[in-house]
């Protein structure tokens, strides 16, 4: 089973915009994108990665969030035409980033317009995570999706699961409530959480973390899922507690580190193997935006 990790493609454009026509927090976020985020974002490397991708011929995308800068709509529509070239629903499982749910009108235009990438939704609903964790099974890996994605204050890029997430996510795992007994996991399924946010305390700073980590880090260390994946940092970085390993991938448009992951998943007799290839931005070959292996790694876990 092959599953790719790309997160934080910070598509679109901003140039038909100015500074006077965005409102609140965006004002703050359009000096942002000027300033910095349109020079290292750029869609041509985004263009070759997404080649780069369907090349390797995965069974399963896995997209980490930050589609879009500001939440705008004429941006979500955007990334509703990339969505579409990057896999079908049934192929692409998108979990949001704060930039996606970025200002009060973001989340409808996101039902509106990525609806057969986000679970359904009650007319009108404005809890972004009410349908969280969105579970979906492939071969014996079963993906949960994680949903961080909170409209925060200006100057925040924080964000939240919420205790009713945090209560579905135990129970997902196969977990009750805390202190109480916990079930036998079923040991034929490997389990990869997906989440935008660095899931655990520490793995950001206060401005950017999760404000509910350490109630994810006990679930995490109860019921140690096989591999958790996220984004928001902009950087490559594998970590392991426990069991369980996490990998963080730099942004899928950056002109400094542009990156994919490839993790193979295999049954083994005793549980799983499972082998990652990072592949990053070959700056040495120019224009040509090519993508080269930048680390490796394999483990097995027993069942």
């Amino acid at each position: 089973m092959r599953l790719i990790q790309l997160t934080d493609p910070h598509l679109s454009s901003l140039e038909s915009f100015s500074f006077f026509g965005v409102k609140g927090k965006r004002k703050s976020g359009y000096l942002s994108w000027y300033r910095n985020r349109r020079h290292i974002h750029r869609p041509e490397i985004l263009e070759r990665l997404t080649r780069a991708v369907h090349d390797e011929s995965p069974d399963r995308i896995l997209l980490t969030g930050d589609l879009v800068h500001l939440g705008l709509e004429d941006a979500i529509i955007e990334a509703a035409s990339w969505l579409q070239q990057l896999g079908s629903p049934e192929q692409v499982l998108l979990v949001p980033g704060n930039h996606d749910n970025y200002a009060a009108d973001s989340l409808a235009a996101m039902r509106r317009h990525w609806c057969d990438y986000l679970p359904t939704q009650d007319a009108g609903a404005t809890d972004y995570a009410a349908a969280y964790p969105i579970e979906q099974t492939c071969g014996s890996v079963r993906l949960l999706g994680l949903n961080t994605s909170c409209v925060s204050r200006i100057f925040s890029a924080q964000g939240e699961l919420g205790e009713a997430q945090l209560s579905r996510l135990r129970s997902a795992l196969g977990g009750p409530p805390s202190g109480l007994p916990g079930q036998v996991p079923e040991p034929s399924v490997f389990t990869c959480l997906l989440i935008h946010h660095p899931p655990l305390p520490g793995m950001a700073s206060a401005r950017k973390a999760l404000r509910d980590a350490k109630d994810l880090q006990l679930i995490v260390e109860e019921q140690q899922p096989d591999l958790v994946l996220y984004g928001h940092i902009h950087c490559n970085r594998q970590q392991q507690h426990g069991e369980v390993r996490s990998f963080c991938t730099a942004s899928a448009s950056s002109v400094n580190n542009a990156s994919y992951r490839v993790f193979d998943v295999e049954k083994a007799d005793q549980g799983w193997h499972c082998q990652m290839r990072l592949m990053s931005l070959d700056k040495n070959a120019g224009t040509g935006a090519r993508f080269t292996v930048a680390g490796e790694s394999s483990w097995s876990r027993a069942s």
